[in-house]
C-alpha cells in the first residue's frame, strides 16, 4: 500500500493484505492501532507487527463512511526498487545513456 503524508492511499498492489481487505485508492488512513495517523504511529505499528501476531488495525474514511480493517501483516516497512535482472538486457541503461 501506498501512502500519501496525509494519509491518503495512492495505491495498493493486487493479491497484498491490503487490496485483499478491499482498501483501495482515494481512501485515507485516520488511526492505526487506536492511534491517530501520523507517519511514526504508522512505522510504531509496522515495527511492532515484526514480533507480533496481532493484526495491523487500520480505521479507514472511505466518503462519508468510517471502517476498520484488521490485516494480517507482519512484514515491517517496504519501499518499492528496481533491481537488475542479470539474464535481461538492460534497457533501463540504454534509455539513460547521454545522447
Amino acid at each position: 500500500m501506498l501512502l500519501g503524508k496525509d494519509g491518503v492511499i495512492v495505491d495498493t498492489v493486487e493479491g497484498m493484505p491490503a487490496a485483499k481487505a478491499g482498501i483501495g485508492p482515494g481512501m485515507k488512513v485516520i488511526g492505526v492501532n487506536g492511534r491517530k495517523f501520523s507517519n511514526d504511529a504508522l512505522r510504531d505499528a509496522l515495527k511492532q507487527g515484526n514480533t507480533s501476531a496481532l493484526p495491523l488495525e487500520l480505521l479507514i474514511e472511505n466518503n462519508d463512511f468510517f471502517h476498520t480493517y484488521k490485516l494480517d501483516y507482519h512484514g515491517g516497512e517496504k519501499y518499492p526498487h528496481l533491481v537488475r535482472i542479470e539474464s535481461t538486457p538492460d534497457v533501463l541503461a540504454d534509455i539513460l545513456k547521454a545522447k
